[in-house]
């Protein structure tokens, strides 16, 4: 098996020879390894990584006939926590186990668990099967933890788990948060959006389930904007941004004192995870996240409401309609932050091999984004919104930046290229 196929490569060694508090590290971080460990073919997903500390890892693998999901973690010094942890497990009827991957260390442990036995998601997930399938109208029949008959579509080990279940014929998709919902997805934060205009999608459930971290809603649409070339959808996308950057919400806006900090905050756990990935990347990290600290700190948070998250995968499309979706991140700032989070996160799928510039990514000096982004545009100054291009090209620096450690977390095989292009890309959209 090759290191791409297995998913641990030079740098992945690199990375666990140079942290010793995780002897563990180049096990989960190698899909061969850990299938070997667990039994069966695994392969991890999205891993959440703390230099030092500790380690956590998604994985999938097929068990009649269909895809399932679990997690690995490892701790450093772990032992006590751990076993406890495993003890309580099997006190509720879970599956969690702990493993040591080297006999010759005893002290180096591994929990391997199911996405029922999440530690951080149990309580929810429990009291969506026993509660909140009927809320929901959805049938449900007693015993396990994860509703019957659903189907998992994504899942963050510690922090949520999107599933796919029925209400009678009907199709529904139901993400449990292990935090309760934020003030973005509260009913009456979107029934304002919908009384402005704002194409959103019904919401199911109640504000219990909200307080549970239970959310739902029909499934609707052929897809995502991501993953559609539909330059109406685009520009209708643009509309309804405009139309979102129109709601006036102050309760959302007085949350805008703590701009300035957010964003340092940020910046400053981008450069401190890059430098710990790749600490030939941690000069340049500091470079732009100085460099961005200067351009954005210095100017006023906006006050429209802006979405927090925008990207093509936030627009679901359904023949010449579209849906804005996941509000979670609602907040007052700038309409350039929601326009260069879009333009980042295409750039960021247009084909180029091995993450290295090229392919269809935009050159050098290029303004952000693709296609996609100029409908999305055309769209948005139809329907009155104003920007200016250089703010849209310094919030797009922005995102790359702080996205940068997306494929390691995401285990693409090229991560470290990736991670290089994303720098790259980001100091060349910094004016």
């Amino acid at each position: 098996m090759t290191a791409s196929s297995s998913g641990f490569s030079g740098p992945d060694r690199s990375l666990a020879s140079r942290d010793a508090a995780l002897p563990a590290l180049s096990w989960l971080l190698d899909n061969s390894r850990l299938s070997e460990l667990l039994g069966e073919t695994v392969r991890v997903t999205r891993v959440r990584y703390k230099p030092g500390t500790s380690l956590l890892v998604a994985f999938r693998r097929i068990r009649n006939g269909s895809f399932d999901y679990g997690w690995a973690y490892t701790l450093a010094a772990p032992t006590a926590k751990l076993l406890r942890r495993e003890s309580t497990s099997r006190s509720r009827g879970g599956n969690m186990r702990v493993l040591r991957p080297d006999p010759g260390q005893q002290d180096t442990l591994v929990a391997v668990g199911g996405v029922e036995d999440d530690w951080a998601l149990y309580k929810n997930l429990l009291w969506l099967r026993k509660h909140g399938a009927e809320r929901l109208g959805i049938s449900n029949r007693p015993g396990g933890t994860l509703l019957a008959g659903s189907s998992v579509l994504r899942y963050k080990p510690e922090r949520r788990l999107v599933l796919s279940a029925r209400q009678g014929s009907t199709a529904v998709v139901i993400k449990a948060a292990a935090k309760p919902a934020t003030a973005g997805q509260q009913t009456h934060f979107l029934d304002r959006l919908r009384l402005h205009g704002v194409p959103l999608l019904p919401q199911l459930g109640d504000a219990e389930c909200l307080d549970h971290g239970i959310s739902a809603c029909v499934a609707w649409g052929g897809g995502d904007l991501a993953g559609l070339d539909d330059d109406a959808s685009a520009f209708a996308a643009g509309e309804a941004l405009a139309t979102l950057h129109g709601v006036a919400d102050a309760r959302l806006q007085d949350g805008a004192g703590s701009w300035p900090a957010g964003i340092s905050t940020q910046l400053q756990a981008t450069r401190n995870m890059v430098s710990s990935l790749l600490p030939a990347l941690e000069e340049p990290a500091r470079r732009i996240e100085a460099e961005l600290s200067a351009l954005l700190l210095n100017g006023q948070p906006g006050h429209v409401l802006v979405h927090g998250d925008f990207s093509p995968d936030q627009v679901l499309v359904g023949g010449s309609e579209v849906r804005l979706i996941d509000f979670d991140r609602a907040h007052a700032g700038t309409a350039e932050a929601d326009l260069g989070s879009f333009a980042a996160a295409e750039e960021t799928v247009l084909p180029a091999a091995g993450g290295a510039p090229g392919g269809n990514r935009p050159a050098r000096g290029a303004s952000a984004g693709g296609p996609k982004t100029a409908g999305l545009v055309d769209g948005y100054l139809q329907a009155g919104g104003r920007f200016t291009q250089s703010g849209v090209d310094a919030w797009a620096a922005f995102r790359l930046f702080n996205s940068s450690v997306d494929p390691f977390r995401d285990r693409s095989p090229e991560w470290a290229a990736d991670m290089s292009w994303h720098l790259s890309r980001a100091r060349a959209l910094i004016p």
